[in-house]
């Protein structure tokens, strides 16, 4: 019964081992690239379009915003945005609030 459950716990593992090992830079790179495409999803969707002068990074889980928007509540509602699409990283916000 024992060499059964140990067998078990064997499979188990070289199943599930590589899933849980560290990422490679081009899954570390994949990752990244998807924090840009849903903050820049989410700009592009705001009805009133408050994003389109905005710019999105994202490198090792740093994510950059920068461009201009009109207002603080734009600027503000564009860092929430990142933030909430950050996964866990940092996000710096170098937006310039200027007027249309």
């Amino acid at each position: 019964m024992a060499r059964g459950r140990s067998r078990a716990l064997l499979l188990a593992l070289a199943i599930l081992g590589p899933a849980c090992g560290p990422r490679t830079a081009s899954e570390h790179a994949g990752v990244d690239q998807e924090i840009t495409r849903n903050i820049m999803w989410r700009y592009r969707e705001d009805p009133a379009k408050r994003f389109i002068d905005v710019r999105v990074s994202c490198e090792g889980r740093e994510i950059l915003i920068e461009g201009r928007v009109s207002d603080d509540s734009a600027a503000r509602a564009a860092l929430n945005i990142a933030l909430s699409n950050a996964r866990g990283g940092k996000v710096t916000s170098k937006l310039d609030i200027r007027p249309r």
